[in-house]
């Protein structure tokens, strides 16, 4: 489990030490790439289905890359004592191999020894690694087996105790909480008498969603301030706090933006994190002129909670998510369930100790999103081979739209009800501007009533953003009868973005 965090850090911040001496210094991009190389060294360790393997090894170095190593490739560890206790440790933890390093275990069956010209042969330019040579994380359960060890602080006697990935996972955040709890109640003292000196959160996202409660909740259990994302008071509120997170769907982000000065300059000091949707190069340009330079974006579902994050202006594309979290376990299968490699767009599926199990009232649609302990939340995507993971639309008919979600064959079962449209297909595209909206291409010949129509989609869907309706001769369908929305998308496209925007303009 540990191995990932060290994984997401060399992608996101990599020349930042991680290991650091008199005598050297290692950045988590090395430290990432040393892993890797000794998981590639180790690989075959894999087939023999250890349950878990120990390490001694003097060198703390050598010890812990031998340790993220095995985590790497999914196999549990535990770490012996370079002393003569190690041989009460063995009697304990009976490990089915032990991994020697240096003046160690005396030669015999199921050790492997390792000496320093193995690590330099296996570690020869690792310097130069990119990441797209990353050893990619071995999928497992978070119940799994990760980590073995003695203790006798709290008995008599010397006990063994094991912790599967989800339980290490847990441990490690609850670290991590405390770390960053200490040095937020440090930076309020200093500010005492002006405020709460820990950043304040701003979310858009409502209760009512359980991420929302969720962000909300964690702002309030780190003791910071949790402000008012009331729309008409929004600006005052950006002002008034000394350093603040904005966590805003991309349809929250773009109303900011229009009601912002034209002037006006980006704020240092505030922080924004894009939820629930896709968003554009034009959106974050304009953001980063005249909001903040600091935006994040964050893929991930009320299921899930965040599996990907990314700082925007390091992302490669428009549909680029970012790199996969260290708690959350994301992959690309095709049809049949197999794993695609880089670049192969298939569905994602994703599992961690985030994901609920299943949903409390329709066991239907559980069995249908949840299997074989995989979360399928139903997009397409792929990843990129430096670990990027980009979106590709969905699976099915359901679109994303400024966070909020619309299935298309719905909408156009409305629009069918409608006797003068003959056929229609929905559609979401981007503007020129990069804004992505609803389209309804239509095949009608008679005048019908567009304001009853729009009135039986707001009782499906209050918050449907206005459609775009263009008039074609035929709607394209796949193989098996179905609106092929790609092919509607593209053939409209260079319509939408040249002659449907000057006559906007010109309106």
């Amino acid at each position: 489990m540990l191995d990932r965090f060290i994984l997401y850090n060399a992608r996101c911040s990599g020349s930042v030490i991680a290991f650091g001496g008199l005598s050297r210094n290692f950045s988590f991009s090395l430290l990432e790439a040393t892993v890797s190389r000794v998981a590639y060294a180790l690989d075959e360790l894999r087939s023999l289905n250890l349950r878990h393997v120990a390490v001694q090894c003097a060198d703390t170095w050598r010890h812990w890359i031998l340790v993220l190593a095995l985590g790497r490739l999914g196999i549990a560890s535990s770490s012996l004592v370079n002393s003569c206790e190690f041989t009460h440790d063995m009697a304990l933890l009976q490990p089915e191999l032990v991994i020697v390093h240096g003046r160690g275990l005396p030669l015999a069956d199921g050790r492997l020894i390792l000496g320093d010209d193995w690590f330099d042969r296996v570690l020869s330019g690792v310097e130069k690694d990119e990441p797209s040579a990353y050893y990619p994380p071995v999928s497992v359960k978070p119940s799994a087996l990760c980590r073995v060890a003695v203790v006798s602080g709290t008995r008599r006697d010397s006990h063994l105790i094991e912790l599967s990935f989800g339980e290490v996972e847990a441990a490690l955040l609850r670290l991590m909480y405390q770390d960053m709890n200490e040095l937020f109640m440090r930076a309020a003292s200093v500010t005492e008498g002006v405020g709460n000196g820990k950043p304040h959160l701003l979310c858009t996202v409502g209760p009512q969603s359980i991420s929302g409660y969720l962000m909300a909740g964690a702002a309030l259990a780190a003791g910071t301030t949790l402000r008012s994302n009331d729309s008409q008071n929004i600006g005052r509120e950006i002002v008034s706090a000394p350093s603040l997170l904005m966590v805003m769907t991309p349809a929250h982000l773009e109303h900011a933006l229009k009601a912002l000065p034209p002037q006006m300059k980006p704020l240092s000091h505030v922080y924004i994190t894009v939820v629930g949707g896709g968003l554009s190069q034009a959106c974050l340009e304009r953001t980063r002129a005249h909001f903040t330079p600091h935006v994040q974006v964050i893929y991930g579902a009320d299921e899930s909670g965040a599996v990907t994050a990314i700082a925007a202006e390091k992302r490669s594309d428009d549909k680029s998510v970012g790199v996969v979290l260290p708690w959350a376990d994301v992959q690309i299968v095709d049809a049949e369930g197999r794993v695609l490699t880089h670049g192969e767009v298939g569905e994602i599926r994703l599992r961690g100790g985030g994901v609920v199990q299943g949903y409390a009232d329709d066991s239907q649609a559980s069995a249908a999103s949840f299997r074989e302990g995989w979360f399928y939340p139903g997009d397409k995507g792929y990843f990129s081979a430096s670990g990027e993971l980009h979106l590709c639309g969905r699976v099915d008919a359901l679109v994303s739209i400024g966070g909020a979600k619309f299935d298309c064959g719905l909408v156009e079962d409305i629009l069918r009800s409608e006797p003068a449209i003959e056929d229609v297909g929905v559609f979401l595209a981007s503007d020129a501007e990069g804004q992505e909206g609803l389209y309804v291409a239509l095949v009608a010949h008679e005048r019908f009533d567009d304001a009853s129509l729009s009135q039986k989609m707001r009782q499906r869907y209050p918050t449907l953003p206005p459609l775009v309706m263009i008039w074609v001769r035929s709607i394209p369908r796949n193989e098996q009868g179905g609106v092929d929305r790609t092919a509607l998308r593209e053939s409209l496209e260079g319509y939408i973005r040249q002659e449907l925007m000057q006559s906007r303009s010109e309106a």
